[in-house]
């Protein structure tokens, strides 16, 4: 699946994470480490966004795959104007799992997520 971009838009709904989670797993499957690690960014990153969903938004996520790296990508139409908290849970887990995570709430009032793994 080199090179490879998966791309999901679904309901931001908590009934969706379990497909998410399946494509992380996918996408990352030849390598365990990265797959685990993988699996737990993309979960809790999701959470966070739906969590902060307005009412009928979809959640958009892109999977890019390029050797032993992982580029996720997420977005959610939100009524948050500030991002995570970088002394919450969620900023904890999933920088202790990635090599990068970014958040930002673009001018559409998006809230993104970016993260990369890497083997």
């Amino acid at each position: 699946m080199d090179g490879a971009d998966v791309e999901l838009r679904m309901a931001a709904r908590p009934a969706h994470l379990p497909t998410v989670r399946a494509v992380a797993h996918a996408v990352a499957r030849s390598t365990p480490e990265l797959a685990i690690d993988l699996v737990i960014a993309v979960d809790e990153a999701c959470s966070t966004l739906i969590a902060k969903a307005r009412g009928q938004a979809v959640l958009r996520c892109r999977f890019h795959r390029d050797g032993d790296s992982v580029r996720f990508r997420a977005e959610v139409s939100s009524s948050a104007v500030t991002v995570p908290d970088h002394r919450s849970l969620y900023w904890r887990v999933v920088s202790a799992v990635t090599d990068t995570v970014t958040t930002w709430v673009d001018g559409d009032g998006l809230l993104h997520v970016e993260l990369r793994c890497r083997a």
